[in-house]
Parts: C-alpha cells; structure tokens; sequence
C-alpha cells in the first residue's frame, strides 16, 4: 500500500510539474521582450525613436535614439562613415584613405503612412567637407532605415603600385615557366 502511494505522489509531481512548465512557457512569449540586438542610446523614461543603420559605418545595427535624433547625430552615434573595407570591422586601416577624397552618400528610407509609398531621401559630400544643406537638421522618425556607401577613385600612387605588382607577378611566372620548361 505504501508502495502505491508514493507511485501515486511521484506521477501528481511529474504531471504538476509538466503543466506549471507548459504554462511558464505560455507567460513568457505572451510577454514583450525587449531585443538583444538594438542598441539603446535612449536614457530610461526619454521618448525613443528605433533607427536601422546600414553600410559602411563602423558600427551597423538598430538603435533606440531620444526622439527628434537628427540624421547627423545618428551616423556620430554609429561612429561615422567607414574608409576602405578594413576600417569598418576595426582592422587594418586603408593606407589610401589619407591621399584620397571619399565620396560619402547617406540614403534615408523613409515610408510614407498617408500615401502608402517608400521616399527616399539623398544626400552626397565629400569626406572632410561641411554636411549638406539639410542633412545636419534633417530629424529622425521611428522606423526609418539609413544606409551609408562610401567611394573613392584610385589615386595615381594606387595605379602606379599595381603596376608594379602586376609586372613582378608576370616576371615572376616568366621565370618560373622557363625554368619548368628548360630544365
């Protein structure tokens, strides 16, 4: 008989415990989270705005910004347009990135609720120059994506190093092919 109960005891436990996990589970997805992978520059108890940064910035992501954020204040906050491939990801940095004038261009998607179409808004400047008319005060809203490209032309130093490095590596196979076939 005490075998019988303590069976019975054993099987309530097990069939408590599986309907109070169930239900723990149910809880947590009815409840909001809040995302790991936005950035909150927000402070706690400030209107936000949430803000998708793309391209070549330094850091990319989503970011929850004080409303009224600014496109400027944005692209300091993801710590600028990116030079050459290396500086986006904290590598190398691009030697070349001195001697020439990138081409930044900062593309705003912005949709449009009342007429049910994505804008788009477009601002281009040179590295080192001052902002354009408009990108400095041009205010954020909720939702909207910002994509950054950055472009430089070769400098003649960059043609004359390929040169170089093209004439060594044909030498080089020169070379090796006669020895190959001469031998």
């Amino acid at each position: 008989m005490r075998h019988f109960s303590l069976k019975a005891v054993t099987v309530t436990l097990m069939f408590i415990g599986l309907i109070s996990s169930q239900s723990y589970a149910q809880i947590q997805q009815e409840v909001p989270q809040f995302r790991s992978d936005i950035v909150r520059l927000a402070p706690t108890g400030v209107l936000a705005d949430t803000i998708n940064v793309w391209g070549a910035v330094t850091q990319r992501g989503r970011f929850m910004v004080p409303r009224g954020t600014t496109v400027t204040q944005m692209l300091s906050y993801t710590g600028g347009p990116g030079i050459g491939a290396g500086t986006s990801r904290g590598g190398d940095r691009n030697i070349f990135g001195y001697y020439t004038r990138p081409q930044v261009e900062v593309y705003l998607h912005r949709y449009d609720e009342y007429e049910q179409r994505e804008t788009l808004d477009r601002w281009v400047y040179r590295l080192r120059d001052p902002f354009p008319e408009g990108m400095r005060n041009y205010p954020l809203r909720n939702g909207e994506y910002i994509t950054v490209f950055v472009r430089t032309r070769p400098t003649a130093l960059q043609y004359v190093l390929f040169g170089i490095t093209t004439l060594g590596s044909l030498a080089g196979g020169y070379f090796l092919v006669e020895r190959l076939f001469i031998d």
